[in-house]
């Protein structure tokens, strides 16, 4: 196995890739093709009154009701399980044939491989063990952190809140296969199979990656600094003052966290595009997350584990394999902690 990251699948280094042509404007097209047909499953879902049939017309009308999001918030994301159960996994399969029609690269591009596949896996079942308790564990330290902050507030992820929820048999279904099968595959084949290799491959690669990776956590500052301050102008309640608080802290989290890295990523490229491309392609797939700060710090140093796994083997299913073993496990804590609270 070769130890360097400088892969043939995805270092332009060591041989052609196919990666060299594509063009900003092209990878921006392929993923807005991909968000495009994103919108198909709901539309089908919509028509096929999916929704009314399981939960009645009168929940998921309520469920559209945003005047009190924290009251139907739990509502919406059950019945959103639903959409991403079965949009992700659609996805998932649709992605390569996209690639393959707009850019001429193939599966194997990818890191779709017809052999190695034993070793891959259990290169991965190796990086699993590894990076699960570092990443818990950095994870642990950062709500510590995060709870002494003002407001003492931690954003969970939408799904953590289905613990408290007695979901249906199909509701777990869903989540199983958005979580532990759909996600998985979809940001695998496009964190690690497309963007990593791309940023190696083109010169600006790293500078366009962190760029978005910024933007994303520009857009969430906007959006809590928002809600700060209309806080802040409107009514000076202890309550108020605490949840002033906490978007302070969400605004700045996120942005503050993409500055360091980006700042760190720079600093790595003069000596090392390879280590650059996976740290800047870990970066985005952590501010994808933005929202449940401070989960995009040990979603970063996943990321960087995927990309490091990916590198060494040259097998997507390296990645894929360690981010549905993390998930898993993620899906079984929830399973468990719902049967215990009964």
């Amino acid at each position: 196995m070769n130890d360097s990251l400088d892969h043939l699948t995805n270092s332009p280094f060591t041989g052609k890739t196919g990666f060299e042509n594509l063009s900003p404007a092209k990878v921006t097209l392929c993923l807005l093709l991909l968000l495009l047909a994103a919108s198909f499953i709901p539309f089908v879902i919509q028509k096929s009154n999916l929704l009314e049939n399981q939960y009645g017309a009168e929940m998921v009308a309520k469920s559209k009701d945003y005047s009190d999001p924290e009251e139907f918030k739990v509502l919406r994301v059950r019945m959103n399980l639903w959409t991403s159960g079965l949009t992700l996994p659609f996805l998932a399969l649709l992605f390569p044939l996209i690639i393959s029609n707009y850019t001429g690269l193939n599966k194997s591009d990818l890191g779709w491989k017809n052999t190695g596949l034993i070793p891959s896996i259990k290169q991965g079942f190796t990086w699993l063990i590894i990076l699960v308790p570092i990443v818990y564990i950095l994870q642990f330290f950062m709500v510590k952190i995060q709870l002494l902050l003002p407001g003492e507030n931690v954003t969970d992820h939408p799904l953590t809140q289905l613990a408290d929820q007695k979901l249906l048999a199909l509701e777990w279904i869903m989540l199983f296969f958005s979580a532990v099968v759909g996600a998985p595959l979809l940001e695998e084949q496009i964190f690690r199979g497309f963007i990593q290799p791309w940023i190696m491959a083109k010169k600006s690669g790293v500078l366009i990656t962190i760029s978005c990776a910024i933007f994303l956590s520009v857009l969430q500052f906007r959006a809590d600094w928002y809600k700060a301050f209309s806080l802040a102008w409107g009514d000076r309640s202890m309550e108020n003052d605490s949840q002033l608080q906490i978007h302070i802290t969400k605004a700045l989290g996120p942005l503050l966290f993409s500055l360091l890295v980006s700042a760190l990523i720079f600093i790595i490229n003069r000596k090392n595009k390879s280590h650059a491309a996976i740290g800047a392609t870990a970066l985005l797939f952590g501010m994808i997350h933005a929202f449940a700060w401070p989960s995009p710090v040990g979603l970063t140093l996943l990321g960087v584990g995927l990309g490091i796994a990916f590198a060494k083997t040259g097998n997507i299913v390296t990645p894929i394999f360690i981010h549905m073993g993390f998930n898993f496990l993620a899906f079984g804590m929830l399973l468990i902690q719902t049967v215990i609270k009964g």
